[in-house]
């Protein structure tokens, strides 16, 4: 299902930590790896000498990076330009690559605000699905994975779980479908309580249809023997989908994102972004209608790869 896989470094550790998980990904399912290294035009310019010279010992250090495992094959590249991120999706669409694969440094609120963050901005612009990570991964295969995939029932998390779905039946995993029932009274910050809280019955109903509502989505799936269970939270959805996870032990955490961009975002924000930047585990993240640029595995094929 991923035959192209794009993993851009900027040599940190993050960055090699999303290599070595792209690396067990390539090995499981045959794809090729790209490795790229963008450089900052602005970087450039306070080099001293000749930018060439930056530019060879960047390609050293990718080839020192390459997977030399048998039967997973590499491209290497180093690319200018004074928006990184924007490169990255560039290179992505023009490379026909299936998933990106990158690490992050997990900022804070307030420097997030001031400096944003390369790895976000990929995961809202990018024409694929993006695999972000702060911290190593397990070392153990990534057969077996358990995945958590939030849902609010719209179109982008509805394209997240056909994704883990295609996973889970090609790496053997399970899924755990999660809805968050939106509760400022738990996990609330300050201010919070000016908010007048809703009657407990109003709760119970959103409980219910979101039960409902995720019942309904497991049956579509049970042609599969992908394991998938459910469960309802109350809460933020912002903060409480990364602790479900942390606490409840899961390998990969795939949601939805609607790609906000610009204004919208910096006042509303996106809880995409805050599970990217707090999140323990990977976060594969989908846009709606989001398709490869290769051949698909449709929800029929998905069912019957494990039939």
């Amino acid at each position: 299902m991923f035959t192209r896989i794009l993993v851009p470094t900027d040599f940190s550790k993050p960055s090699d930590a999303a290599l070595a998980h792209a690396k067990r990904l390539a090995a499981n399912t045959g794809a090729t790896i790209h490795l790229l290294h963008v450089v900052d035009n602005m970087f450039l310019r306070a080099v001293l000498g000749d930018p060439h010279d930056y530019e060879a010992a960047a390609l050293r250090q990718l080839q020192d990076r390459a997977p030399t495992q048998p039967g997973v094959n590499s491209l290497l590249a180093v690319e200018r330009s004074d928006e990184p991120a924007d490169e990255i999706t560039s290179y992505a669409r023009t490379h026909g690559i299936d998933m990106i694969v990158m690490g992050t440094h997990g900022r804070g609120r307030m420097a997030h605000l001031l400096l944003g963050s390369v790895a976000e901005k990929v995961a809202r612009t990018a024409p694929c699905p993006v695999l972000t990570m702060r911290d190593a991964p397990p070392a153990a295969d990534v057969k077996g994975i358990r995945i958590l995939v939030p849902t609010d029932f719209s179109p982008a998390a509805d394209a997240a779980l056909g994704c883990a779905r295609r996973l889970a039946a090609k790496l053997r995993g399970s899924i755990r479908l999660l809805h968050v029932v939106e509760h400022p009274g738990i996990g609330a910050s300050y201010g919070a309580e000016l908010g007048a809280p809703e009657p407990a019955v109003v709760r119970e109903e959103q409980v219910a249809k979101a039960k409902a509502d995720l019942s309904g989505r497991i049956l579509v799936d049970s042609r599969s023997r992908v394991t998938i269970t459910s469960d309802v939270v109350l809460g933020p959805s912002s903060t409480m989908i990364a602790a479900y996870a942390g606490d409840n032990g899961f390998d990969l955490i795939v949601m939805g994102t609607r790609g906000r961009g610009g204004f919208a975002r910096l006042l509303i924000g996106s809880v995409a972004e805050s599970v990217i930047r707090t999140a323990s585990c990977p976060v594969l993240t989908v846009k709606a209608g989001e398709t490869s640029t290769t051949a698909r595995v449709t929800e029929a094929e998905a069912a019957g790869a494990v039939a």
